[in-house]
């Protein structure tokens, strides 16, 4: 397998492993904060032994796993987030939850994957899958469940409607399939968030930049993100303009 195929197929294979444990342990009425921490768990020890396997020499960097820093200064790291959206996973009426995977190869995105296995959407890198239509009449603008006042102030002033769900991968997926238009989130994010998501988006024609407007750099010693835009191209200057006012 190339990267976009390994990329693809351990986010694949770790979605598919995860909606059999939630099948199981709603069977067995299983605690959700424990079927939380071991949806966690047994992602992240699943692709930490298939990247072994395939590309053992290979650094990591994941949500779940304890740092090594030495991958700061090594030319190949996977960034990972096994269960993005972790406290929506335990509940079976909920879609809201996905696994990411980014590859990144002397500083630049190589590869990734977002599976949204409870929606049946995989967005891989190097498919050849381009942006979806769009499906509103109107400009949508997607964030997370706490909006900001930043992000109402910028739906207001491009004239978008405002909604908002769990999991940065889920949000992705709805730009790039043309259920959205605009992916907007603020601070409290990590590389393990993002990385993944701007790889697909990217990679499907979409625009992606942090809050304040500037480029990303993963594989960073502390590895967090300044905010994440993921736009339509036709959106991204008005949205750019807004975050300036």
């Amino acid at each position: 397998m190339n990267d976009h195929e390994l990329a693809g197929y351990l986010a694949e294979y770790a979605g598919i492993e995860l909606l059999k444990l939630r099948e199981v342990a709603h069977q067995e009425r299983a605690n959700s904060w424990q079927l939380r921490d071991q949806g966690d768990l047994i992602s992240h020890n699943l692709i930490k032994e298939e990247l072994l396997k395939h590309r053992p020499d290979d650094h990591v960097l994941s949500e779940e796993g304890t740092d090594d820093r030495s991958r700061v200064d090594a030319d190949r790291v996977w960034i990972i987030d096994p269960l993005d959206g972790s406290q929506d996973f335990p509940y079976p009426e909920s879609a809201e939850w996905a696994v990411h995977i980014a590859l990144i190869e002397s500083g630049e995105i190589k590869a990734g994957a977002v599976a949204c296995p409870s929606l049946g959407r995989h967005h891989v890198t190097g498919s050849g899958v381009g942006v979806a239509a769009r499906k509103n009449e109107e400009p949508l603008i997607v964030s997370n469940r706490w909006n900001t006042y930043q992000v109402s102030t910028i739906a207001e002033s491009i004239g978008a409607q405002l909604t908002c769900c769990g999991s940065a991968g889920i949000k992705t997926s709805l730009v790039i399939s043309g259920d959205a238009d605009v992916y907007i989130h603020g601070s409290g994010l990590y590389e393990w968030d993002a990385c993944a998501p701007v790889a697909v988006s990217r990679d499907a024609g979409l625009v992606a930049f942090q809050l304040d407007g500037t480029d990303f750099k993963f594989n960073k010693e502390t590895p967090v993100v300044r905010g994440l835009v993921i736009s339509r191209p036709e959106y991204s200057k008005l949205v750019r303009e807004a975050l300036k006012q």
